[in-house]
């Protein structure tokens, strides 16, 4: 309905912007892991106001069983997916520590 019409809808435009955003959570969320040594397993909650922006803020206890609501969930996301989510980056970790090692032992 909008392709093509002056002002319309970009989807490079958000899509992009999309990008943007899961990278500065991400680099946000895994600071915070590492400064404070500690597995990044907490709970954030994200808010986007029009005009003013993007905030990010780590949950407490009290907010994030104010989310949980006696449900199977970890935040918002049901605690299947969020398995998934670790053991996969659990994967991902381990196979960057192998390929570290591997290359470790070259010499040029």
């Amino acid at each position: 309905m909008v392709r093509g019409k002056h002002g319309g809808w970009d989807p490079l435009v958000c899509l992009e912007f999309g990008q943007r955003v899961v990278s500065f959570l991400n680099d946000i969320m895994h600071r915070k892991s590492r400064t404070e040594n500690r597995q990044p397993v907490s709970v954030w909650r994200v808010k986007f106001v029009p005009g003013s922006g993007l905030s990010a803020g780590e949950l407490d206890t009290a907010e994030v069983e104010g989310v949980v609501n006696g449900e199977d969930r970890v935040g918002f996301l049901p605690r299947w997916y969020w398995d998934e989510t670790q053991r996969e980056s659990q994967s991902i970790e381990r196979k960057a520590t192998a390929d570290a090692t591997s290359r470790s032992g070259w010499r040029v």
